[in-house]
């Protein structure tokens, strides 16, 4: 997976909840040497510092690091619950959970709403055998979160957080059936996964349109909030907005908001109409540690879903993601100071293959701008960035030895890094 989105904070989506905190552990990837890579900037660093202070004759006094917002502390992952300690971000036993052979064989289908609603007691019965429990686990830690059946023969819906990092996946169906599953493929930037459990005969969610979703509209949630032992429990609320623009660590995702209660362990969980139909997948919810906040739970909208989801199980990811082929890390704010660097975004390893490594883009160059934007956040970077699609050429202004330079780089597919 491309390592661009790294940051040197614990981000608002990544929080003590979240499975292998909430990001896929780095591959393996060729190239140009990390430990290169973590001396170069060190030594970059420091030359740049000896560099600029020649110059400038004196050195910037550090500044007391700012206070992170309520906002930036608030965004939590609702999803599971784990034991002993968290999942450690080296854990690489993702890719053994893949299996080839499970690709092409499922399909999420829309169908339109009929008009008709259900009572509570009735959606509950329609959804509840189309609801699972999902424990990921690996070494000594254990998570758990909630998962939709989307066919009959064992395909499973849910988010990319509740599974990434995790060495073994096991199933609780409604039923008290109990299976291992493998992982067909996941995409961090939409927090979507595709599991296939080797089952037949299974009962798969009626999934319906969120585009035509208001403000107002009745929805319940069905969840396993706080782990399996509350499995199988509904909550009832409304439509409290739609299409939220959400920062999530370093993307911004569009979803619906609801104050049905989302607590941890729902994530990957149905949020479903009045009608039974599925209509978003439970992500997250907002919290935070400086005041009370109720009732505010967002789920990624179904439509949005859909073919994201339907290409995870054909291929095993989503294709099309740019990316530069570069890993990418946000300086602290001392550091920036204290060596007056003119950015804040500094390459940490560059992928063999890559345009970026042909073009020369090196391990401790300072990012300063993206297509001339200036970019001092990560969430900057990939707004910049997710601008283009693989295959465009991108202009990236680097701080390299005291000089600033630019090169032009060809983003590349995301799936054929990986």
């Amino acid at each position: 997976m491309d390592r661009e989105p790294q940051d040197g904070r614990m981000s608002s989506y990544s929080d003590y909840y979240s499975t292998g905190g909430g990001c896929q552990p780095p591959k393996k990837a060729k190239n140009n040497g990390a430990a290169t890579a973590v001396l170069g900037i060190v030594l970059l660093c420091l030359a740049a510092a000896i560099t600029i202070g020649r110059s400038m004759g004196n050195r910037t006094e550090l500044a007391p690091p700012q206070e992170t917002s309520v906002r930036e502390q608030a965004l939590e992952t609702v999803d599971a619950t784990f034991t002993e300690r968290p999942l450690a971000a080296g854990d690489e036993e993702e890719s053994a959970l893949k299996t080839a052979a499970s690709l092409g064989g499922a399909e999420l289908k829309i169908t339109e709403n009929s008009g008709k609603t259900m009572s509570l007691q009735d959606i509950y019965k329609k959804l509840i055998p189309s609801v699972c429990s999902i424990t990921a686990a690996a070494d000594s830690a254990k998570s758990t979160g909630t998962g939709i059946v989307m066919s009959e023969d064992g395909y499973l819906i849910t988010n990319y957080h509740v599974v990434s990092g995790a060495g073994n996946l096991t199933v609780l169906l409604s039923d008290g059936n109990e299976y291992p599953a493998s992982l067909v493929g996941g995409d961090e930037t939409s927090d979507l996964a595709v599991l296939k459990i080797e089952a037949t005969g299974l009962t798969p969610a009626e999934f319906g349109s969120s585009d035509s979703v208001e403000v107002g509209d009745a929805v319940v949630a069905i969840g396993d909030p706080l782990g399996t032992e509350l499995r199988g429990t509904m909550t009832d609320g409304i439509i409290c907005g739609i299409n939220r623009d959400v920062q999530v660590g370093n993307r911004t995702m569009t979803l619906l908001q609801t104050n049905a209660a989302l607590n941890s362990g729902n994530s990957g969980g149905p949020l479903v109409n009045m009608a039974g139909q599925v209509i978003g997948v439970n992500t997250m919810k907002l919290s935070s540690g400086y005041s009370t906040v109720e009732g505010i739970g967002f789920a990624i909208p179904i439509s949005t879903a859909e073919p994201l989801i339907n290409e995870l199980a054909e291929k095993g990811y989503v294709s099309g993601r740019p990316a530069f082929g570069i890993s990418v890390e946000a300086l602290s704010r001392q550091m920036r100071l204290f060596y007056n660097l003119p950015g804040a975004l500094c390459v940490m390893s560059v992928t063999e293959g890559s345009d970026a490594y042909a073009q020369g883009v090196s391990a401790g160059d300072i990012i300063v701008a993206v297509d001339g934007t200036k970019v001092t956040t990560m969430e900057e970077f990939n707004t910049v960035k997710n601008r283009f699609s693989a295959g465009d050429t991108v202009t990236l202004t680097l701080y390299r030895r005291g000089e600033e330079l630019e090169v032009q780089v060809k983003l590349m597919d995301r799936a054929e890094l990986d």
